[in-house]
């Protein structure tokens, strides 16, 4: 079976996009785990699927291991640029599985609301009743850490306030945080260092995926608990790795601005 594709990246954040065999991919763990894979598949830190479903473009976002993620900021942005600039599609509205996401081009960058936040302990969700915004690891020694704080997004995410973000070993810290027993579901890992109340730095360990170079989920999850909690104002810029998004935060909405390139059209066969 020859599918064709589209390698995709937001700030880093790498996809492979496929709008045909969607649901005959879906079926199959296998398949997308080869797919994501580097060294025998294509390779991508999360494969896109998008099918037509009446007047929303539905995607699914599955993570390099197979496992189905439920949003992605980078991804959404990328997605809509491929619909509007490669498909040529108008009003494009996507839907994921918990939220309609509508984009819009500002000069070269791409703009989108990835979703509504939640701060409750069961839709995070946690193990058991705790403090959504002041989480203790009492047997994970984090160097100057100042807050860890919790939230929703469609993806559960830890945000580990810290006060250099040199001294985090994240090889080390993001697989002992992400399959913690307080995470039932995991949890996408960002570390963070304030550098004034607009700039934000931060490293990602995803569910699913590892060490990745961004991570627009966790960067709004990131923007909004540090926002709820009075460290940086509604309007943040975060540097990744690799790259700069910008957030702003509205009640418990969230919207991501950044980069998304198309880097090349291929097929694939599968068998």
């Amino acid at each position: 079976m020859k599918i064709p594709f589209i390698k995709a990246h937001g700030a880093g954040n790498d996809f492979v996009i496929i709008d045909k065999n969607v649901d005959i991919i879906r079926k199959s763990k296998k398949m997308i785990k080869k797919l994501c894979d580097r060294r025998f598949g294509i390779g991508c830190d999360q494969l896109i699927l998008l099918k037509q479903l009446g007047q929303y473009h539905q995607v699914f976002f599955y993570n390099s291991d197979g496992s189905l993620g439920k949003n992605c900021g980078n991804g959404l942005r990328c997605a809509y640029k491929y619909l509007t600039e490669i498909k040529k599609k108008k009003n494009v509205v996507i839907k994921s599985q918990k939220f309609l996401h509508y984009g819009k081009k500002i000069g070269k960058e791409y703009h989108i609301n990835v979703g509504e936040i939640s701060l409750d302990w069961k839709k995070i969700p946690l193990s058991k009743k705790m403090e959504t915004q002041n989480l203790q690891f009492k047997k994970i020694k984090i160097p100057g850490v100042i807050k860890i704080m919790t939230a929703n997004i469609g993806n559960p995410h830890c945000v580990v306030l810290v006060k250099n973000i040199q001294s985090i070993n994240l090889e080390v810290l993001g697989p002992q945080l992400v399959s913690h027993a307080y995470f039932p579901e995991q949890a996408n890992i960002t570390f963070v260092q304030k550098l004034n109340n607009k700039l934000v730095k931060v490293l990602f360990w995803e569910r699913g995926g590892g060490h990745t170079l961004a991570c627009g989920s966790g960067t709004c999850a990131t923007a909004f608990v540090l926002h709820h909690n009075h460290y940086v104002g509604s309007k943040i810029k975060v540097l990744t790795e690799q790259s700069q998004l910008e957030t702003e935060v509205e009640n418990k909405m969230v919207s991501l601005k950044g980069p998304a390139e198309i880097v090349y059209h291929s097929t694939i066969n599968l068998a």
